[in-house]
């Protein structure tokens, strides 16, 4: 091997290698946090929401004996309507929930809040209204059809609660099974036919 070789290959080993290096990169800053206004506004919604309910339950029997005169003003009276309304009053809370749970990642956020608002709003009227044990409703209810009234408000409890077992399965997987689903979805249907039937 030459001088001149030589030296170019002791000048590439001594010489610091000037490849090309990764430059570092500033890691991503962190997302903004909600903003105080927007909190405030939050707290303020939630305050008054809060206000809101616990007023409509101080004056539940009241909104209750409403509903049932406006469901006894647009069945007249009559037994297989006033079983439907009962039905619906019931049902419609459940449903409502039902719907914000499976809805939940598929539709925008403002309607999981009017769904959830409508459950919340008429919450207080169905359990003034349910006939539950110790608690008379007769004061709420007398007048044509409200024993059809009852009746139907107590198909829709077995309704309203049997969806219960298909929503973990929804929370588990992208769908509840098609039978399970299928099979819930029947046996809400019969209950609604079977209220106005027996009333």
């Amino acid at each position: 091997m030459s001088r001149p070789a030589r030296r170019r290959q002791r000048r590439s080993r001594t010489r610091p290698s000037r490849g090309r290096g990764i430059t570092p990169t500033a890691p991503p800053e962190p997302p903004p946090g909600p903003s105080p206004g927007r909190i405030a506004l939050g707290a303020l919604l939630w305050l008054v929401g809060s206000v809101a309910y616990f007023l409509l339950f101080a004056v539940r029997e009241t909104t209750a004996r409403a509903w049932v005169d406006g469901a006894r003003l647009l069945t007249g009276g009559h037994s297989a309507g006033m079983a439907v309304a009962g039905w619906l009053t019931i049902f419609a809370v459940f449903g409502l929930i039902w719907a914000v749970v499976l809805l939940r990642k598929r539709v925008h956020r403002a309607w999981l809040y009017t769904l959830g608002v409508a459950a919340a709003a008429l919450s207080p009227t169905a359990v003034a209204l349910f006939p539950l044990e110790g608690y008379r409703i007769v004061h709420l209810i007398s007048g044509p059809g409200g024993s059809a009234f009852v009746h139907g408000m107590r198909w829709a409890a077995p309704a309203g609660f049997i969806p219960a077992l298909v929503v973990p399965f929804a929370l588990l997987k992208d769908s509840p099974p098609r039978r399970t689903a299928a099979l819930a979805g029947l046996f809400v249907v019969f209950t609604l036919i079977a209220a106005p039937l027996t009333a």
